[in-house]
C-alpha cells in the first residue's frame, strides 16, 4: 500500500503569486518510514528500531508547518467527495477507477486466503498458544514484580516507622502532651488513688533490647538497640496490658503469662539433625566414636613437632575438587507460570498465596508442551524471545542494586550468624557485592540460572515471662505459701493465655510471610578486612568485616567458589581496608606476616591481653558469628568464694599453664587414667585415638548457655533445645558453681569462659524478664549469681575479672595458656605430657567429611561434631614468646627509666607513666587562636590541634578535621558551611583559603558542626532542631540521613564515635539523645536527674546541654547539662555523676567537658575533664563501686581568666590537653615526664609516692 500513502501524503500546494510547491510527507524520513518493518520474520534489532523511531519524531518536529498545509489540503478533497444533505456528489472518475481497482484487489485476496485457510489452521492455532502463553507469562512477571514491590516497600516501610519509633519520633510534634489518667478506686482502701499526669513519649520507649552484632574497640560487642521484633516474635503484644495489671502480685509466686509463636525469619541450624542435649553431658565415648565410620586422613607426624622453618604457607592455586552435596530446600521457582487470565487479589488480612503450583512449575519449566508440532519459522522466533525472557529473571533483584551496579556473576552461599543459616544469593559487581537472603539459583551458573525463592523457617516456642520488678527469693520463700495460694490463678490466666494464644496462632497463620528477601551492600570502599573460615568442618566459609566492624560470615557451596571470590576481594581497589590490592597471591603470608606483628606488640607491652587474645582467636577461625567455633578465653580468677578480692595475691589465680581438666590433682589423675585405658585398648589403624576428656573447652551449647538471658541468644537457645529452655538445674546460673564444675567437681565438664566475661555485664541480668523456673532446692533462676567480691554488681565483676586478665601475674602466665590452646601444645607428645588431648574428631582436619557419602551418616557427622565442639586451628608449632615485664623500681626506690617506654602504652590517659595513681600537668604552652576570626563577633576559640608542634586553633564558629587538614566554618546565611585550609600542605599552602563552599545543609544556619576522627563523616546541626549525617565522597559530601527528635530548639553540641557506630546529640531542649550511625536510626534518649550543683540556683538557671563526649575504647558519653557532669554507659545507664556535696559558685560552674578514651578497668585513671567559667580545668576520676565523679588535679598554673569554650586530648595515649578560652587564649597542657625531672624533683616525687 505504499503508492496509496505516496499518492496522499504528496501534494502541491499553491502558492499565491508563486508557482505550486511540492511538499513530501512520505519519503525521505516522512511517514513512508514507518512502513519498513521486517516482513520476513527475522529478529528485530531493538537499537536499530529505537535509532529509526527517534529520527523519525525528529523530523516530525522539524516539518510540523508542512504537515499541517498537507493534512488541511487532504482534510478539504475529503470533504468535497463526502455527500452533502440535498444529494448526492458523484465521485471523479480517477477516485471511480482506483475504487475499482481496490476491490478486485480485495476479492482476489480474499480468494487466495480462502484457498490457504485449511493448510494454515495448524501454524495459526500453535501460533496463538504460544501467544496466549508468551502474554500469560508477561502477566505473572507484572505480577511477581508488582509483589515484590509491594514487598520492598513494606520492608521499607517497617524500617521507616522503626527509625520513627521511640520517645524522640517525628510525628509526636514539638512537644510531648500530658494526658491525665483517670481516677481509680482502690481496691485496698477505700480512698481514690490520685491522677498523675503520664508522658506520652514515656509509653513509646522501648522495653526490650537486643545486642549488635557490630564490634567495637577491642572487637568488643557492648552496643543493644531496640528489640522491636520481640513482641511480635515471642507474641506478647495482647498480653503487655495483664502483665501491666498483675505487675503488683507478690514475687513469691513468680507471676506467669504464657507466650508462644517466635516465627523465626531466615533461621535454620548448621545442621539437618535436632540439637538436644545438656550442655553439661556433651561428653564422647569410645562406643560413639567408633560409631562413627570416617575416614581419617593421614596426619604427619611432624605435625606433632615443632620446628624453626615458618616458610610452610601452601601458596599454590585453589583445588577446584572441593564439592558439597546440599540438601533439599523448600523453594517455589520464580519463573512458575499459571494458565488463564490474569487474576490479582492484593488481600492484606488473609496474604492469598498468588504462587503457581506444582502442576503449573512443570509446565512453566519449559514454557509449553514439548510434543507440540512447531515448524513455523515465527513461532520459533517467539520461543527463542521467551526463553531469553524467562533466563533473565534477575530483573527480580536488580531492583536492590544500586544504580550503577551490575551482576558480574553470582553464588549460591549460606550467610550464618550464630547457629541460624539463611539461604541467600551473593552478587559481585564491580564496586560491591550484595548478600541477599532468601534466593537461590538453580541451572546453570553465572548470570543465567533459574532464581528460586527459598522459604524462610518457622518455629513456634512455647515460653513464659515474669512480670515488671520480679526479684528471685530464696529456696524457703519460694516454695512457701504464696506458691499455693496463687497458683489456681496463675493456672487459670496460662490456660485462658494459651488457649487465646492458640486462636490467635490458628487466626494468623495464614498471614504470614512464606518469604523473606533483606540485601546486604558491602562496598568494595568500605571494605576492611576478610578471613577464611570452617563451615561444617571444610575450608569453604569467608568472613567479611566492613569499615563500621560489622562481619558477615558467608559459607559456599564449594572452596573454588569461596577462593574465587576472595582473590576477587584481593584484586580490587580497595582503599579502607588492611588489605592492599593485588594480595591475593600471598595471602596466607600476609596474615601470617601480620599475626607476627600483633604477637610483638603483645610481647613489647604495647597491646592488652584481652585484644592479643581477640587477634589469636580470629586467626585461628573464631568468630561471633559462629557459635560453634565462638571466641574462647580462659578462665582467669580462681577465688569465687571471698567478700574481698586482692588482686595483688597470686594465690586467687588459675594456674594458666594447665588445662582445666588438670587444675584439680584427683580429677586430672581420673583423666590421666582414662587416656592411659583407651591407649591400651587402641589397636587398630582406625579405631578412635585416645582421649583425655570426652567434652571440649567451648561448644555451642556452652555459649549460648552463658548467654541465654539476652537477645538473640536467647532465641537461639530456644532453637538449640528444640522449642524450651533447659532445665533451670542444667542453666548457668551461678558463676562460683560453674567454676567449681569446670575445675574440679565434673568429670564431664572442662568449659572456659568467652570474650563477654570480660566486658558486657549485661549478659548476666535477665532484662528480658524470661522465666527460666526454679530448681530442685526451690532457689528460682534469675539473675546470674555473682560471687561475693563483686558486691552483687554486674558491672564490678566484670570489671575486676578484666583488671585479673590484664595483671602483672596473668601477663607473665598467658603465653603458656596460649600454647595449649592456639599452639604446639595442641596436639601429639606435648599434649599428652600436658593432659590436653580431645576427641579426635574435634581437631581441624582430622575428619574427611567429603568422603562420607551418604547424606544422612553425613549429617549426623556434622551434628555430632558440632556437639562436642571444635578446636582452633593451630598457629604455632613452637612455643609462643612470653611478655616482656620490666618492673618499674630496681633498688629500692630507685625507677629503672628503661621501662617507662614498655609502661606507657597501657598507662591510662592523662596520668604519670610509672606512677598511674598521680596525676600532674604541666603548661607547655600557649598561644592565641588566629584561623577562622573573620566576622566573628567575639575572639572565643572553638577548636584546635597540635601540628609539627605548632598550636593550630580556630574561631568558635568553626571545627577542625585534622586528617583532611582543613577546618569547616559555619553558622552563615548561606545555610552551609565553607571548608578552608587549616595546616599546609603541597596542595594548598596558603592557610585560611577557602577550598570548597557547600551552600544549603540546611534550611536555616547551622549550630554545631562535628567531623569524625577519621574524617570521613560530617554531622551538622541547625537551628530548627534538625541533625543531618554527611559522608565524603570523591568530590563531594553525601547526604546520608536526616535525623529529628530534639524539641524544636537549636542543635548545641554534636560527637560521633565509628569505632562503636553512635552519634550523640544535645539541644537546647535539655535532651541528649544516641543514635545507630550504621543504621542511622534513634537508639535512646538520655534521662538527666534534675539537679543543680551550683550554690545560688536562680543565678544559674541554664538547661540547655552543653557538651557531650564519646569514650572511643568504652562507648561511655559524657554530658555537660547546667552544672551537672554525668556519665552514661553506650547503653544509657548512668555510670557516676556528681555527688550533692559536690557545689559551685556562680563564677565557677562547668561550662564545657570532654571524655577521654580510659578503658573502665583502669580504675585509677582520668575519665572526664571540665573547663569552667572562671578558666579553671578540672580532672576527674571515678568510683564506680559508688557511681561518681572523684576529683583528681586542678592546673594550678593559672592560663585562663575567662570562660573555656573547648577542650582537646593529643597523642596516642591522651596525654596532652589543649584548651582555649572565651578570649582566644590557648594553653597546651602535658602530663609530668618522671625522666624529665630534676633532681630535686624526683626526689619530692618519690617522697609523694
Amino acid at each position: 500500500h505504499q503508492d496509496i500513502m505516496s499518492d496522499i501524503l504528496v501534494q502541491d500546494i499553491a502558492i499565491q503569486g508563486s508557482s505550486p510547491r511540492r511538499i513530501d510527507l512520505f519519503h525521505g524520513g516522512g511517514f513512508g518510514a514507518l512502513l519498513h518493518h521486517n516482513n520476513e520474520g527475522n529478529e528485530v534489532d531493538e537499537s536499530l528500531e529505537s535509532l529509526r523511531l527517534q529520527t523519525f519524531f525528529d523530523w516530525l518536529d522539524v516539518n510540523e508547518a508542512d504537515i499541517n498545509d498537507v493534512f488541511d489540503l487532504i482534510e478539504k478533497e475529503s470533504l468535497e467527495r463526502i455527500s452533502s444533505v440535498c444529494g448526492i456528489q458523484m465521485p471523479f472518475p480517477e477516485n471511480a477507477i482506483e475504487d475499482e481497482q481496490k476491490g478486485m484487489f480485495i476479492n482476489l485476496s480474499s480468494k487466495e486466503a480462502s484457498n490457504q485457510t485449511i493448510l494454515g489452521t495448524l501454524n495459526r492455532s500453535q501460533l496463538a498458544q504460544v501467544s496466549h502463553e508468551k502474554t500469560s507469562e508477561s502477566q505473572d512477571v507484572w505480577k511477581r514484580h508488582g509483589l515484590d514491590d509491594l514487598s520492598s516497600g513494606a520492608m521499607q516501610w517497617k524500617e521507616l516507622l522503626r527509625q520513627l519509633k521511640g520517645s524522640c519520633s517525628l510525628w509526636e510534634g514539638s512537644s510531648s502532651p500530658k494526658v491525665p489518667i483517670p481516677m481509680e478506686e482502690s481496691h485496698n482502701k477505700g480512698d481514690q488513688k490520685k491522677s498523675e499526669p503520664l508522658d506520652v513519649s514515656d509509653s513509646c520507649r522501648v522495653s526490650h533490647w537486643k545486642l549488635d552484632i557490630t564490634e567495637g574497640y577491642e572487637r568488643q560487642r557492648r552496643k543493644l538497640l531496640p528489640n522491636y521484633e520481640f513482641d511480635t516474635l515471642y507474641n506478647v503484644r495482647n498480653n503487655s496490658i495483664e502483665l501491666e495489671e498483675n505487675s503488683h502480685t507478690s514475687f513469691g509466686s513468680s507471676e506467669i503469662v504464657s507466650i508462644s509463636g517466635i516465627n523465626e525469619n531466615e533461621s535454620a541450624l548448621h545442621t539437618s539433625g535436632h540439637f538436644d542435649f545438656d550442655p553439661d553431658d556433651v561428653e564422647a565415648t569410645a562406643e560413639l566414636l567408633a560409631s562413627i565410620k570416617v575416614v581419617k586422613p593421614e596426619l604427619d607426624p611432624e605435625d606433632y613437632e615443632y620446628d624453626d622453618d615458618d616458610d610452610d604457607v601452601d601458596e599454590g592455586e585453589p583445588k577446584t575438587n572441593f564439592h558439597e552435596t546440599e540438601g533439599t530446600v523448600s523453594s517455589t521457582a520464580i519463573d512458575s507460570s499459571s494458565k488463564g487470565t490474569l487474576d490479582i487479589k492484593f488481600d492484606l488480612e488473609n496474604n492469598v498465596d498468588l504462587d503457581a503450583n506444582d502442576d503449573d512449575d512443570e509446565m512453566s519449566n519449559d514454557g509449553y508442551d514439548e510434543n507440540s508440532y512447531r515448524n513455523d519459522e515465527e513461532i520459533h522466533d517467539i520461543e527463542e524471545e521467551r526463553l531469553d525472557t524467562q533466563l533473565n529473571n534477575y530483573d527480580l533483584i536488580t531492583g536492590l542494586l544500586h544504580v550503577g551496579d551490575i551482576p558480574e556473576k553470582s553464588y549460591n552461599v549460606k550467610r550464618c550468624t550464630g547457629l541460624e543459616v539463611c539461604p541467600a544469593l551473593l552478587i559481585r559487581c564491580r564496586h560491591a557485592i550484595y548478600i541477599i537472603d532468601g534466593f537461590e539459583q538453580t541451572g546453570e551458573d553465572g548470570l543465567r540460572g533459574n532464581i528460586n525463592r527459598v522459604e524462610k523457617s518457622t518455629s513456634t516456642f512455647n515460653v513464659n515471662l515474669r512480670p515488671k520488678g520480679f526479684q528471685s527469693e530464696d529456696a524457703e520463700n519460694s516454695a512457701g505459701q504464696n506458691d499455693e495460694q496463687n497458683s489456681d490463678q496463675i493456672q487459670k490466666k496460662n490456660g485462658r493465655g494459651l488457649e487465646k494464644n492458640k486462636r490467635e496462632e490458628r487466626s494468623t497463620s495464614t498471614s504470614e510471610s512464606l518469604f523473606q528477601h533483606r540485601c546486604k551492600r558491602i562496598a568494595l570502599k568500605d571494605f576492611y578486612v576478610v578471613y577464611r573460615r570452617r563451615y561444617q568442618l571444610k575450608q569453604l566459609a569467608l568472613e567479611i568485616y566492613d569499615v563500621h566492624n560489622n562481619g558477615t560470615f558467608i559459607a559456599f557451596t564449594n572452596r573454588f567458589q569461596s577462593e574465587e571470590v576472595l582473590h576477587s576481594l584481593l584484586n580490587s581497589t580497595l582503599p579502607n581496608s588492611i588489605l592492599k590490592s593485588g594480595t591475593s597471591t600471598n595471602y596466607d603470608r600476609f596474615l601470617k606476616g601480620l599475626r607476627t606483628r600483633i604477637t610483638n606488640m603483645w610481647v613489647q607491652g604495647k597491646m592488652s591481653n584481652f585484644d592479643f587474645l581477640m587477634h589469636l582467636n580470629s586467626f585461628a577461625g573464631r568468630s561471633y558469628n559462629d557459635l560453634t567455633q565462638y571466641p574462647v578465653f580462659p578462665w582467669v580468677i580462681a577465688d569465687y568464694e571471698s567478700e574481698e578480692i586482692d588482686l595483688t595475691n597470686p594465690k586467687v589465680y588459675r594456674d594458666l599453664s594447665k588445662p582445666m581438666g588438670a587444675i584439680g590433682a584427683a580429677r586430672a589423675e581420673q583423666f590421666r587414667e582414662r587416656y592411659e585405658s583407651l591407649e591400651s585398648h587402641f589397636l587398630k589403624k582406625d579405631d578412635p585415638p585416645p582421649f583425655h576428656y570426652g567434652t571440649h573447652y567451648s561448644c555451642a551449647a556452652y555459649v549460648v548457655n552463658y548467654l541465654l538471658r539476652m537477645e538473640p541468644f536467647s532465641r537461639l537457645a530456644l532453637l538449640l533445645q528444640g522449642g524450651k529452655f533447659d532445665l533451670p538445674d542444667r542453666i548457668f546460673n551461678d558463676i562460683g558453681a560453674s567454676w567449681r564444675s569446670a575445675s574440679q567437681d565434673n568429670l564431664q565438664d572442662v568449659r572456659e569462659l568467652i570474650p563477654e566475661f570480660f566486658y558486657l555485664p549485661d549478659f548476666l541480668e535477665n532484662n528480658n524478664s524470661f522465666d527460666f523456673g526454679s530448681k530442685q532446692d526451690g532457689t528460682t533462676v534469675h539473675h546470674v549469681t555473682l560471687p561475693p567480691w563483686a558486691k552483687g554488681d554486674p558491672r564490678r565483676f566484670v570489671r575486676i575479672n578484666r583488671q585479673a586478665l590484664e595483671s602483672d601475674i596473668v601477663s607473665r602466665q598467658l603465653h603458656k595458656w596460649v600454647d595449649l590452646i592456639f599452639g604446639y601444645k595442641q596436639r601429639g607428645r606435648e599434649a599428652v605430657a600436658a593432659l590436653n588431648t580431645f576427641v579426635h574428631v574435634t581437631y581441624e582436619g582430622a575428619v574427611d567429611i567429603d568422603s562420607v557419602k551418604d547424606d544422612v551418616q553425613r549429617d549426623s557427622i556434622i551434628a555430632q561434631i558440632q556437639n562436642f565442639g571444635q578446636t582452633p586451628s593451630k598457629l604455632e608449632k613452637k612455643p609462643f614468646p612470653a611478655r616482656n615485664y620490666l618492673s618499674l623500681s630496681k633498688f629500692g626506690k630507685n625507677i629503672d627509666f628503661n621501662a617507662l617506654p614498655f609502661l606507657e602504652p597501657l598507662t591510662p590517659p592523662l596520668c604519670i607513666v610509672g606512677a598511674p595513681q598521680k596525676v600532674y600537668l604541666r603548661v607547655a604552652l600557649q598561644d592565641t587562636c588566629k584561623l577562622g576570626m573573620t566576622g566573628q563577633s567575639d575572639s572565643a576559640c572553638g577548636d584546635m590541634c597540635i601540628s609539627r608542634g605548632q598550636l593550630i586553633g580556630v574561631g568558635k564558629t568553626c571545627v577542625l578535621n585534622i586528617p583532611a587538614k582543613k577546618y569547616y566554618r559555619f553558622g552563615g546565611s548561606n545555610n552551609g558551611i565553607s571548608v578552608h585550609v587549616a595546616i599546609p600542605s603541597i596542595k594548598s599552602l596558603e592557610v585560611n583559603k577557602v577550598a570548597t563552599i557547600y551552600d544549603d545543609l540546611h534550611r536555616v544556619p547551622l549550630s554545631a558542626v562535628k567531623p569524625s576522627r577519621n574524617g570521613q563523616w560530617l554531622v551538622t546541626g541547625c537551628m530548627d532542631s534538625t541533625v543531618r549525617v554527611w559522608k565524603h565522597g570523591k568530590k563531594r559530601m553525601e547526604l546520608q540521613a536526616t535525623l529529628c527528635g530534639h524539641d524544636g530548639k537549636e542543635i548545641t553540641c554534636i560527637d560521633i564515635s565509628t569505632t562503636f557506630g553512635t552519634i550523640v546529640t544535645g539541644g537546647a531542649d535539655g535532651r541528649v539523645l544516641v543514635w545507630d550511625l550504621r543504621t542511622l536510626s534513634f537508639l535512646r534518649r538520655l534521662d538527666h536527674p534534675i539537679q543543680d550543683h551550683c550554690s545560688n540556683l536562680h543565678s544559674f538557671g541554664a538547661t540547655q546541654v552543653t557538651s557531650v563526649s564519646l569514650n572511643d575504647r568504652t562507648g561511655d558519653i559524657v554530658t555537660l547539662i547546667g552544672s551537672q557532669l554525668m556519665i552514661f554507659d553506650i547503653n544509657g545507664k548512668v555510670i557516676a555523676n556528681f555527688s550533692r556535696d559536690e557545689k559551685f559558685s556562680e563564677n565557677s560552674v562547668p561550662c564545657c567537658a570532654i571524655s577521654t578514651d580510659c578503658p573502665e578497668w583502669m580504675e585509677l585513671g582520668i575519665v572526664a575533664v571540665s573547663g569552667h567559667k572562671n578558666g579553671d580545668i578540672r580532672l576527674w576520676g571515678i568510683d564506680r563501686d559508688k557511681g561518681l565523679l572523684v576529683f583528681r588535679f586542678l592546673i594550678s598554673t593559672k592560663v585562663h581568666y575567662c570562660p573555656i569554650t573547648c577542650l582537646r586530648l593529643e597523642g596516642k595515649r591522651q596525654d596532652t590537653l589543649l584548651a582555649g578560652d572565651a578570649s582566644g587564649k590557648m594553653s597546651v597542657n602535658r602530663s609530668l615526664q618522671l625522666d624529665s625531672l630534676s633532681q630535686q624533683d624526683f626526689a619530692k616525687f618519690m617522697e609523694g609516692i
